[in-house]
């Protein structure tokens, strides 16, 4: 057989396998599909049982966390420093107060291994895109933006932008970074930044439980926390940092966060605990 007829044979094989896999997967991602649509007009309607508006789209699908550890991470923190203060930097360690110190002619960065993160600037470029200048400073510090506030001004001439922090595409919700510009130029960044979060070690054998659990732990604790609302309006999952016995270690467990319409409330994603967010 001709050697052009060979190779059209394998494309027409390989094209009837690709085919025959389709077939296979399509109807499984479509049932599946199906199933999770069932499941949230499921819980919507314990919910309306229990007097609790919840609409089925307010619920999303659910992303396989685990608890995780934040190794140390010294390259990390030294990109973020000279990102805000150029390669030209002196570093001093506090081992004390596990703290990395980073000074220049244009400020100084204080580093937390606990993600706490400090920067004071001075004769900064002035910018006329506050929103723009963030992000790609941002991004040059190594920091996942998920999410970039609109500027907001605090007084004449002063204005912020804050950030919240991505880890494994879902959102951190223990702080972020502000970066304060004055009269268009950065004078400040602080707040909270995980620079380790190219160093994760998962510590957890179970997975983050469901939104579905999630609604259900909240039903049953709902009276217990004093909850006096009528409605889920958003269910978001992603990380909270959560205390160590080692003061140098950083961990970081999933949540969920239900947002109803009188109040803010946490669902460890491990232990099921409820609690309420400060207002």
């Amino acid at each position: 057989m001709p050697v052009s007829k060979l190779k059209n044979l394998a494309i027409l094989i390989l094209l009837l396998a690709n085919l025959a896999l389709l077939a296979v997967l399509i109807p499984n991602r479509l049932a599946r599909a199906r199933e999770a649509d069932r499941l949230r007009e499921t819980l919507s309607e314990l919910c309306a049982a229990e007097d609790v508006a919840l609409s089925p789209n307010a619920v999303p699908n659910t992303v396989d966390l685990y608890a995780l550890e934040l190794g140390e991470d010294e390259e990390a923190d030294l990109a973020a420093a000279t990102a805000l203060l150029g390669q030209e930097v002196v570093f001093q360690d506090d081992s004390t107060r596990y703290l990395s110190r980073y000074t220049s002619a244009a400020g100084s960065c204080e580093i937390s291994r606990s993600g706490a993160f400090s920067a004071k600037l001075q004769d900064q470029a002035e910018t006329g895109d506050l929103t723009g200048a963030s992000r790609r400073l941002l991004r040059a510090m190594g920091f996942t933006v998920l999410e970039l506030e609109e500027p907001q001004r605090i007084r004449a001439g002063v204005y912020t932008v804050t950030a919240t922090q991505s880890v494994l595409d879902v959102p951190v919700f223990s702080g972020g970074l502000t970066l304060t510009f004055s009269n268009n130029c950065l004078t400040g960044v602080e707040g909270t930044f995980f620079t380790g979060a190219a160093q994760l070690k998962r510590i957890s054998e179970n997975s983050s439980i469901t939104a579905a659990d999630a609604v259900v732990a909240f039903l049953a604790q709902r009276y217990t926390l004093g909850w006096v609302g009528s409605a889920i309006t958003s269910i978001t999952q992603g990380y909270v940092r959560s205390e160590t016995a080692a003061a140098a270690a950083v961990h970081l467990t999933p949540v969920w966060l239900l947002e109803t319409d009188t109040g803010v409330f946490q669902v460890n994603g491990i232990t099921r605990e409820v609690i309420a967010q400060p207002s």
